[in-house]
């Protein structure tokens, strides 16, 4: 198949300024790019007075299962992206041994929904296959989570791994290098990754720079222990020589509005000191994940059996109910975290609601009704926490160091970055705030997050580049979606096409 797009206004995805040139796609390549292309096409496109630029890469994706279950992925091909890169947090699906499979899915749960089936994959190079033969329209990349990596060697428990158990560790990261990882990921607030040292995270990471890969970490804390939380991993990278590569840069919580500019310089200190350091960011005021998260670590130790069987313990309970009360003020009170998703019909009323107005109904206080919701509902509640500075955003969005990524988390009300976050930067960040030029922006989409993650055959409108592309209306690309309206997806990106196929 041969497309020629004619008139385009290129973007190269390096930064550099734009050019008008008709692109000739030849099967899954660029063939060819010049002024004026006069020959033969089974397909002519006029992009006159659009752009063209290479696909977007989303650094941060939680497809890992929604692959098997969607296999348009419009959600991502309708704001221009091409590659997912999944496996974020510390929880990848892969690898997973018989004795922990039903519990990975557990734990797994609040990031990328479940499937209808228990997992069939075991090792990471089987899932990779799995996913490549299942779902065409977009592109996959994987990482290994930690958290995985533990239950699969020392399950749920909260403590030092020994030498041997360690080793084990270190052994499993390796052999899903060797089968495509792209390197791995931390997610040190949820359990069990949380539960590992700096120590043991320097050691694992050894084997990952020994293959040139990229750790992506959910830091510690993105509260009051943000710069400390970026002491942590500088600790790592120093240590194990490994990329570092921070997980949506944020300072999360009223307390901590402001620090995101003390943040920034101190990871370009340490870009100053020779660490290799990147970061991702989402472009919006709000996150989104589990409601466990409102829950102390420590009450997860044994995994989801052995949190339910605290609650049901009047001690145990009352300890863990002052640790919520304090965590959702943190994040700026009940009346700032909606949940999203829950699992049962009769709870279904929630969807949508803040913690505030469900508290109400239920008659409890805000930590109880958290903790209902989670004896009730199990690990899978997604909810959205309204608690980052919109100067934060604007003021690390800036960042040459930073990419743009979605931490799209699908269910019945989700976050809306899950349809829009890179066409919110296109129209919002560059069209209309004039914080990013489209040149900048359309770098930190493509070339640079191509370039972290080693992806060498796109990223680029170069001859001989994989043919990702997107054609958009930068006049009027803009999101049609809200917080109250999720699943809306926006206009203004007019063709995407993935190894030279069109995808819509």
């Amino acid at each position: 198949m041969r497309t020629l797009i004619k008139n385009a206004k290129v973007y190269d995805g390096l930064g550099s300024f734009p050019f008008v040139a008709d692109v000739l796609i030849d099967g899954e390549r660029i063939a060819k790019i010049a002024l004026k292309i006069d020959e033969k096409a089974d397909k002519e496109v006029d992009a006159s007075g659009l752009c063209l630029a290479p696909g977007f890469i989303n650094t941060h994706s939680h497809s890992d299962l929604e692959v098997f279950r969607n296999k348009e992925m419009l959600h991502t091909l309708k704001q221009g992206i091409t590659t997912e890169v999944v496996g974020q947090d510390g929880s990848s699906v892969a690898p997973v041994t018989d004795e922990i499979v039903d519990e990975l899915a557990d734990n797994m749960a609040p990031l990328a929904g479940v499937i209808d089936k228990p997992y069939w994959w075991r090792s990471y190079g089987e899932y990779l296959d799995e996913v490549r033969k299942h779902n065409k329209s977009v592109k996959i990349e994987g990482l290994i989570g930690h958290g995985t990596v533990r239950m699969c060697v020392m399950g749920n428990d909260n403590r030092k791994p020994t030498d041997e158990e360690l080793e084990a560790m270190k052994k499993l990261v390796e052999k899903c290098m060797l089968e495509g990882a792209k390197g791995i990921s931390f997610g040190l607030i949820y359990p069990p990754g949380s539960y590992g040292l700096k120590e043991e995270i320097a050691e694992i990471c050894k084997v990952v720079a020994k293959y040139d890969g990229l750790m992506m970490v959910h830091m510690r804390n993105e509260q009051d222990q943000l710069l400390e939380s970026i002491d942590e991993m500088a600790y790592v990278a120093r240590e194990s020589g490994v990329r570092l590569h921070i997980s949506h840069l944020k300072a999360l919580g009223y307390r901590n509005w402001g620090k995101g500019k003390q943040a920034l310089e101190k990871i370009r200190a340490l870009k100053a000191e020779g660490i290799d350091v990147t970061f991702d960011q989402y472009p919006y005021e709000a996150t989104c994940t589990g409601l466990k998260v409102v829950v102390p670590t420590w009450a997860y130790e044994g995994g989801e059996t052995g949190f339910q069987n605290r609650l049901n313990d009047k001690e145990e309970y009352a300890k863990i109910q002052k640790g919520v009360a304090e965590n959702v003020e943190a994040r700026g009170g009940a009346a700032k975290i909606q949940i999203a998703t829950v699992a049962t019909p009769e709870n279904k009323w929630m969807e949508g609601s803040n913690l505030e107005e469900i508290s109400s109904r239920l008659k409890m206080s805000p930590e109880d009704a958290a903790l209902y919701i989670l004896k009730h509902e199990g690990p899978s509640v997604v909810a959205i926490y309204f608690s980052i500075s919109a100067d934060d955003v604007a003021d690390i969005i800036q960042s040459d160091l930073g990419c743009v990524c979605t931490d799209g988390i699908m269910g019945a009300s989700p976050h809306p970055r899950l349809y829009g976050a890179f066409t919110e930067v296109l129209s919002y960040y560059c069209r209309e705030k004039h914080i990013l030029t489209l040149e900048e922006a359309i770098r930190k989409m493509t070339s640079e997050p191509a370039r972290r993650l080693r992806l060498w055959d796109r990223g680029l409108v170069r001859e001989g580049m994989t043919a990702d592309l997107v054609l958009f209306d930068y006049e009027h690309v803009r999101n049609t979606n809200s917080y109250r309206e999720p699943k809306k997806y926006p206009e203004g990106i007019v063709q995407v096409w993935v190894s030279g196929e069109e995808r819509f």
